[in-house]
């Protein structure tokens, strides 16, 4: 038996579509997607980065999670250029990589990138 919400002194109650629920931020990804993913990072990690190049990466992560634990938003690294993209496929190197909200990262995919060969098409 469930139970039904105690009506509110002026005649209305709170129902289900009332209930107020926090929006949850998107979670890094775990398990056999996270494994995926790294291994995807791996392979498009040139071999020829320098140290200081690796340590421009680690930096680039480290500041995303800052700014997630300053803000409380989810900020994670993204690819310029997509790592995967159906056309394109970017190095993981610092000059590829920024910080972004991760709204931002979500909306831009893995469809678009500075410089895209089919730009000047939608121009016409």
């Amino acid at each position: 038996m469930t139970q039904r919400p105690l009506p509110l002194p002026d005649g209305f109650h709170v129902g289900p579509l009332f209930v107020i629920r926090k929006q949850r931020m998107p979670v890094r990804p775990k398990g056999k997607e996270g494994i995926v993913h790294r291994a995807q990072t791996r392979r498009a990690t040139p071999p020829w980065l320098t140290a200081e190049q690796r340590q421009q990466i680690a930096r680039a992560y480290a500041q995303a999670r800052r700014l997630t634990r300053w803000t409380g938003e989810l900020y994670v690294v993204d690819h310029i250029v997509p790592k995967m993209g159906k056309t394109v496929c970017g190095l993981h190197a610092p000059w590829n990589l920024r910080v972004v909200h991760w709204r931002e990262n979500a909306a831009k995919g893995a469809f678009t990138w500075p410089d895209m060969w089919n730009e000047q098409l939608e121009l016409l």
